[in-house]
């Protein structure tokens, strides 16, 4: 997650990298794709396996493909958590070092980011993620394992892609009108100033309203009411559950997706957030441990959520 903070901190997400079926956006402009000259299982800097077993019906589906026991499929979700962990970890050093360059240009801070060694550190943990789970399918089937994660990864990019994410049901629609708005958005975990607060991407949220989300898991399970007093993940203008008039920045990118998803699914400004880092993930929220936990998730197990902008009307 990324966040800017008033000390002068940064935050950011974990994350991920975009593939797309046919044309991607770069940097605004379309290039076309041939879908069978990437994989995102090869790619040494993409925790793709993370992303795909934060949802319930791909983790089903490993462990029906590869026969695992409830004791494998659990080494192999703690492992993606030990990479979030990780991965968060080395994103904390990141805002260390944009905290110092704060006062540069954006095109000084993002040769700064390209100098470093974060992608190294996010090869090496996508890596030892990789290991163990090929470490826990069974010999016979470890070959099929790189097919298996690029077809589930196909699956996402074009849900990503098509999906409406505004509204859900005709239900959520009557509730958008009358209660706000509906947004369906990935959500990851940080530490914030507080125990019990989320992180958007938008200045304003943190510093004049600090409004409050309900936030429930796509899923199912418990709602929770936190305030919002951090900004982040990845961007620091990006308000995306406004009408496009009413966006910041980022105004071709469809109403209720983050730049960091179309970033992550469709190259979207090359891959990058505003600061020029490499988006590892769709992340349009940020929830503290405690929020996490009280929607049912492990720590730093990451999920897609249902988030309601109940001050955000038509």
């Amino acid at each position: 997650m990324s966040s800017l903070r008033d000390r002068g901190g940064w935050r950011a997400p974990l994350g991920l990298l975009a593939l797309v079926p046919v044309l991607i956006l770069l940097a605004g402009e379309p290039l076309a794709l041939e879908a069978e000259d990437y994989s995102a299982y090869s790619d040494p800097k993409k925790p793709v396996i993370a992303i795909i077993l934060s949802e319930q019906r791909n983790i089903d589906q490993l462990r029906e493909h590869f026969g695992l026991s409830d004791r494998q499929v659990e080494e192999v979700l703690a492992a993606t958590r030990r990479e979030n962990q990780l991965l968060a970890q080395e994103f904390r050093e990141s805002e260390r070092m944009l905290a110092a360059n704060k006062d540069l240009p954006k095109k000084e801070i993002a040769k700064k980011v390209a100098a470093s060694d974060f992608d190294e550190k996010v090869a090496a943990a996508v890596a030892r993620t990789k290991k163990k789970v090929e470490a826990t399918v069974p010999e016979g089937q470890r070959s099929e394992l790189e097919g298996w994660v690029d077809e589930q990864w196909g699956q996402e990019v074009q849900a990503a892609s098509t999906e409406d994410f505004t509204a859900t049901s005709e239900t959520d629609t009557s509730s958008y009108r009358s209660d706000g708005i509906l947004c369906k958005v990935f959500a990851t975990q940080y530490h914030g100033n507080t125990r019990y607060e989320v992180a958007l991407p938008h200045r304003n949220l943190k510093f004049s309203h600090q409004r409050r989300v309900h936030i429930r898991r796509v899923s199912d399970g418990p709602r929770v009411g936190p305030k919002v007093k951090e900004v982040g993940p990845w961007n620091t203008y990006d308000n995306y559950w406004m009408r496009k008039k009413y966006r910041t920045k980022f105004k071709r990118v469809p109403r209720c997706k983050p730049e960091a998803q179309l970033a992550y699914y469709q190259n979207f400004n090359e891959g990058k957030d505003e600061f020029g880092r490499e988006v590892l993930n769709p992340a349009g929220i940020d929830v503290t441990l405690d929020v996490a936990r009280g929607m049912g998730l492990e720590k730093y197990q990451n999920a897609w959520v249902y988030v309601r902008f109940r001050w955000v009307h038509r």
